[in-house]
């Protein structure tokens, strides 16, 4: 069974503007993905309710940043959002977490319990929460069952958070989705730290990284994460991106011990 493929819609904000969410829907349904991630400033909030029963795709998460400012904008994103019932979180009140945002969680769960929504929290590099190591800390802290995390494959081999495994071992509890994405170390990336690329691009090893997850027994949604940057036919991205995940998958079910490496020397 193939895992559900989403993309982030940020592949569809380009330098010059930023496609339809009729247009993401359907080059993502032509192009093989079961859903997509819908960034929580997008113009087309309110079409989410259909994009199922048009396009045939999930909405699998809304991606909303909290920073001091944007307190009514997340609460109203909370207590409005209509076709979809994940919110990933990213935390960005400093350098560091900051109090500002336990007291954002903590006006957010009650909310969520109240409208069956999950939060999962989006360790991101150069924002306060950037490692998972914050984020299983919060989730420790508040013990609470709608609030989980996303593994990024990207924003982990940015911040050279390392130990692959211990680090999974350590937010398995907590694990909601994993999100992917080609990169290589870089000051003309992202922040000044790593390029976002297709999934056949660049320095991060992906097969691996789906290796050691299918032999923890994650079953869940992947996602995939794409940004202006990456340049090129939006199109043409999407579909090398679905054509390497899927290559991935299909040599991880005929040779997974392929996935089994001994960890970099040098």
């Amino acid at each position: 069974m193939n895992a559900p493929l989403h993309h982030m819609d940020f592949i569809f904000q380009t330098k010059i503007g930023t496609y339809t969410l009729a247009t993401q829907c359907e080059m993502l349904a032509e192009t093989g993905y079961q859903g997509l991630t819908v960034s929580a400033w997008s113009q087309e909030l309110a079409l989410l309710p259909t994009v199922r029963k048009r396009w045939g795709l999930d909405v699998g998460a809304i991606y909303l940043i909290y920073r001091p400012g944007l307190e009514r904008h997340v609460l109203n994103i909370f207590e409005t959002v209509e076709g979809c019932s994940t919110i990933e979180l990213a935390l960005h009140s400093g350098e560091s977490v900051q109090d500002a945002d336990r007291r954002m969680i903590e006006r957010l769960l009650p909310i969520a319990e109240r409208r069956g929504l999950d939060i999962i929290l989006y360790p991101h590099i150069r924002y306060g929460m950037q490692t998972t190591t914050e984020a299983v800390a919060l989730c420790q802290e508040f013990n609470h069952p709608r609030l989980g995390i996303v593994f990024n494959g990207y924003h982990w081999f940015a911040n050279q958070e390392g130990s692959l495994e211990a680090r999974l071992d350590a937010l398995w509890p907590w694990l909601r989705r994993v999100n992917l994405a080609g990169c290589r170390l870089s000051p003309l990336g992202w922040g000044g730290a790593a390029t976002i690329e297709p999934l056949d691009e660049g320095e991060m090893d992906n097969f691996v990284l789906l290796g050691v997850l299918t032999r923890r027994g994650y079953a869940g949604t992947y996602g995939v994460l794409g940004w202006e940057s990456m340049g090129g036919d939006v199109y043409g991205n999407l579909q090398r991106s679905e054509a390497a995940f899927r290559s991935m998958e299909t040599r991880l079910r005929t040779h997974p011990h392929w996935a089994e490496i001994q960890p970099a020397s040098y």
